[in-house]
């Protein structure tokens, strides 16, 4: 299939059903004097453009055990995927997907979106965009207005790639106004974001943000704080900022995992920056006074922590300093709720629990909160039902994305926490029609669940299980009060 899009032709590849497009720029690339600055149109070009293979991912720490590892590492990393039923009938909903990675890692290569085409008869969207300092590196007050947004490349670059399917999707049989973007953990966060951001109006229409929320938006001293510690590692003086603009991107990278002295706090080091001209101060306040919104489906799980405490040793014990490190300004009510915890629950509940309450619920309710006060829907879930850690960050996609193979045995690994037992196919097939059905309507209600009320004022939420069920005015976390509103860091 050869389709033509704003800036050439592009061929793809048959697959048994569908069809993909691999690695169609969708900006051009953002190196020499355009590092650290928003994207720009794509390059054009003649003749078609064989899309058979994916493209570069954007720069981040090797690691040989993920999904693809052989996919080259380049700031030329603008590009996206495309999977079609084909371009015959009506127009198909579209899914744009945002990888997450913590906004140091992950590619758009990651999912499988044949499946989507397939068996949903949607078009499909995946994306690669400029992570850690070349996505989130705040430069503003160091080098001046040219890199006023750098703190927000990142989130640039959907911004453009949402632009490229506004323009070009319908050629692969998409409606551009039915899109639907999705994101797990760090896309998530970037999904939510786009809530606050002015100039994502009109670029999607429906969002579902799993396990993530605005909670990772840091205010300028943090974004500062970052960059102070990114120049320390490369041994330059505020002086010298100059000089990132054509440090090695490998350099960079060996930098980022300086930045902090252990992997938690380099993952919480880069994220969207609210700079007063993307992403406004306060940006709870700004969601607050919108209108029109997107309709949202968001949720958390009910053991989110459980993964990071397992493989970071920095979280394996309960220590204030940790709680400091995360926290910041917040963390008297953080270790306040621990302590209340610890006296019902044992230290090693009571700790899970107020790490995935404080990172991730409380960030999901209060956004909640925030686009229901709009008068725009919202549909909240919490995960009940998980694997060997529970229900784990990241187990929701497991489910969505589970899928038995009757005509072969598969050998697989019982033991890892996000392997689906059989007594979990019924919610997995609820939950993928619930998904499908708010991305084809904009409401998840399906036959499989129970009737989903919108969160409003009753602050409903689908709690899912084994056995799922709608509940209202659920207990609030501990320290719901608790501001998340913009990630501060000290000193």
């Amino acid at each position: 299939m050869i389709i033509q899009t704003s800036s050439g032709k592009v061929k793809g590849v048959q697959l048994k059903d569908t069809y993909v497009f691999r690695g169609i720029p969708y900006a051009a690339p953002p190196v020499s004097e355009l590092r650290f600055k928003p994207p720009v149109p794509p390059l054009s070009w003649e003749g078609i453009r064989e899309c058979d293979s994916f493209g570069p991912i954007a720069h981040q720490r090797h690691d040989p055990n993920t999904f693809l590892p052989e996919l080259m590492h380049s700031e030329d990393c603008l590009n996206l995927n495309v999977w079609t039923p084909g371009t015959q009938g009506s127009p198909r909903p579209v899914i744009v997907y945002i990888h997450g990675g913590g906004f140091i890692g992950g590619k758009g290569a990651e999912c499988d979106g044949a499946r989507y085409a397939t068996e949903d008869d949607f078009v499909y969207v995946s994306i690669n965009y400029r992570l850690g300092a070349l996505g989130f590196l705040y430069l503003g007050e160091l080098l001046g207005e040219e890199y006023s947004t750098s703190g927000n490349n990142g989130m640039l670059d959907i911004f453009a790639a949402l632009r490229w399917v506004q323009t070009n999707i319908t050629a692969f049989g998409g409606d551009p106004h039915r899109v639907t973007v999705i994101g797990n953990s760090a896309g998530a966060k970037c999904t939510a974001t786009l809530y606050t951001m002015k100039e994502a109006e009109g670029l999607f229409h429906r969002a579902i943000a799993q396990s993530g929320a605005t909670q990772s938006i840091r205010d300028i001293h943090t974004a500062g704080v970052t960059t102070t510690r990114l120049l320390e590692a490369l041994d330059l003086q505020p002086s010298e900022v100059g000089k990132l603009l054509s440090v090695p991107a490998e350099l960079l990278i060996e930098a980022q995992m300086k930045v902090g002295p252990d992997t938690s706090r380099n993952l919480h080091m880069f994220g969207p920056v609210a700079d007063g001209i993307l992403i406004p101060v306060d940006p709870l306040a700004s969601i607050q006074e919108a209108a029109n919104l997107p309709p949202l489906l968001i949720g958390t799980n009910e053991d989110e922590a459980a993964m990071f405490i397992l493989y970071d040793p920095g979280l394996q014990k309960p220590d204030p300093g940790t709680i400091e490190r995360l926290f910041g300004q917040n963390q008297l009510i953080v270790w306040e709720s621990f302590i209340q915890y610890s006296q019902i629950m044992p230290i090693d509940k009571a700790w899970s629990k107020i790490l995935t309450e404080h990172l991730y619920t409380i960030g999901c309710l209060q956004l909640a909160d925030a686009i229901a006060d709009t008068g725009s829907p919202v549909w909240v879930y919490r995960l009940q039902y998980g694997g060997s850690l529970g229900a784990a960050h990241g187990y929701e996609g497991s489910l969505i994305h589970y899928m038995k193979n009757p005509e072969r045995e598969i050998k697989v690994d019982t033991t890892d926490p996000y392997y689906v037992a059989d007594e979990g196919r019924e919610l997995a097939q609820s939950m993928r029609a619930a998904w499908n059905a708010f991305i084809r309507e904009g409401d998840p209600n399906a036959a499989l669940l129970p009737e989903w009320p919108v969160y409003g004022d009753s602050h409903s939420m689908m709690v899912l299980d084994l056995v799922s069920a709608a509940k209202e005015d659920p207990s609030p976390p501990n320290g719901v009060a608790c501001s998340h509103q913009v990630w501060r860091a000290e000193g």
